[in-house]
């Protein structure tokens, strides 16, 4: 890696490794982000940024002033994490942030704690050490990323910027896009019974038995750079909570991954249309991206569609082509360019109108699973990253 960027990254390692250790300490589930705010506040102002604020819902911006005119630049990361699930299944303890063999061990640490360390005191180090930032800075820490990107979507309302770099787990490689996520909620409606005597009612499990099916041989489709969409089955509930009732409803929660081509509309066609395929006497179906109420750690609450928009950007974007550059030359190999399979904030980033790709440390296998992890090397690997973009992205 280039020395001198090199240098400036081993002289701040251990504060960055103990800063990714508090983060991946304090639990912040979605909605309950404040404990890890106040770390990342209190940090960005210890390390000497222009301004430091919140805005209404919780997410923190903290910007560092360029030299060059009014261009600027943002770092995106999440503070939220999805749940532990059972402690005693991971490794290491969840939120212990032990390190072993290499990692920080811990939920977040990979998705995305660690990048957010690095995305923090990347601009505090570029300037401590005399490096040039021609772009001011706006490093924004976000919140309810796991819950549809609210934080990222209120934030790009009120700050613009001329490009971005999301934080999120990329092994250190480059980053140009993903498909999207949407939350839908399949509702299958029949007629309640007593189990004694099931011919009384209209049971809806024989229609969804049906529709799981059919379900998995729909013809998907396909980008020649993100691949196929995909859809899979996760929760299940119905309106009765005795064993000896039929269900009068059922709830399936399907998780829909688009390409960008392929609107919610679209989507939605689909599954009814299967649906009406599987109909039965006295029950009936329906679909809807799921809607939930959001309540932010300040209180602030409104419903919101749970989704993230897909986007790519194509290889021979500006942003795309100068990132692509820069890293390959501070890191000193070929940067690899590529999609995500997870779904991320730089949908709403690109909806906003700012071209956005994705850098930071961390493999995604290891993404909302107990084996999440960060790689000490690739924190360093990383922040070397980040200092050369700082410097040269113009």
């Amino acid at each position: 890696m280039r020395p001198d960027l090199t240098r400036i990254a081993d002289s701040y390692q251990n504060d960055i490794v103990q800063f990714a250790q508090k983060l991946i300490q304090t639990p912040s589930l979605s909605g309950q982000e404040q404990s890890v705010a106040d770390l990342v506040q209190a940090e960005m102002e210890k390390l000497g940024y222009d301004q430091v604020w919140r805005d209404h819902i919780g997410n923190v911006i903290g910007l560092m002033k360029g030299t060059e005119g009014d261009r600027s630049l943002m770092l995106n990361s999440h503070m939220d994490h999805v749940d532990v699930g059972d402690a005693a299944r991971w490794p290491h303890p969840p939120y212990g942030a032990a390190v072993a063999d290499g990692f920080i061990w811990g939920r977040a640490a990979c998705d995305g704690k660690g990048a957010l360390a690095v995305q923090v005191y990347a601009p505090a180090m570029a300037r401590k050490s005399g490096l040039p930032m021609p772009r001011t800075l706006y490093a924004t820490a976000t919140v309810l990323e796991e819950r549809g990107g609210w934080g990222t979507a209120h934030l790009v309302k009120h700050i613009k910027s001329d490009y971005a770099v999301l934080g999120q787990a990329s092994r250190n490689e480059l980053r140009a896009g993903h498909r999207g996520r949407m939350e839908l909620l399949v509702s299958f409606r029949g007629r309640s019974a007593h189990a004694s005597n099931p011919s009384r009612g209209a049971n809806p499990h024989f229609a969804m038995a049906r529709f799981l099916s059919k379900l998995r041989e729909l013809r998907m489709m396909s980008d020649a750079m993100l691949g196929h969409s995909t859809v899979a089955p996760t929760l299940v509930t119905t309106d009765q909570t005795s064993p000896n009732v039929t269900p009068g409803e059922i709830r399936l929660t399907l998780d829909w991954r688009n390409i960008p081509n392929e609107s919610p509309q679209q989507v939605i066609a689909k599954v009814q249309k299967v649906l009406d395929d599987c109909a039965d006497s006295g029950v009936t179906g329906s679909v809807e991206i799921q809607q939930t109420r959001l309540t932010t750690y300040l209180g602030h609450d409104e419903m919101h569609l749970i989704m993230h928009p897909g986007y790519y950007l194509p290889d021979d974007a500006p942003l795309v082509e100068r990132a692509r550059q820069i890293l390959t030359g501070a890191l000193e190999r070929e940067v690899e360019l590529a999609a995500w399979q997870f779904a991320t904030d730089g949908g709403h980033l690109m909806a906003a109108g700012i071209p956005t790709v994705g850098f930071g440390p961390g493999e995604e296998s290891f993404a909302h699973t107990n084996h999440d992890r960060v790689a000490v090397a690739q924190l360093r690997e990383s922040a070397v990253g980040y200092l050369a973009l700082l410097e040269q992205l113009r």
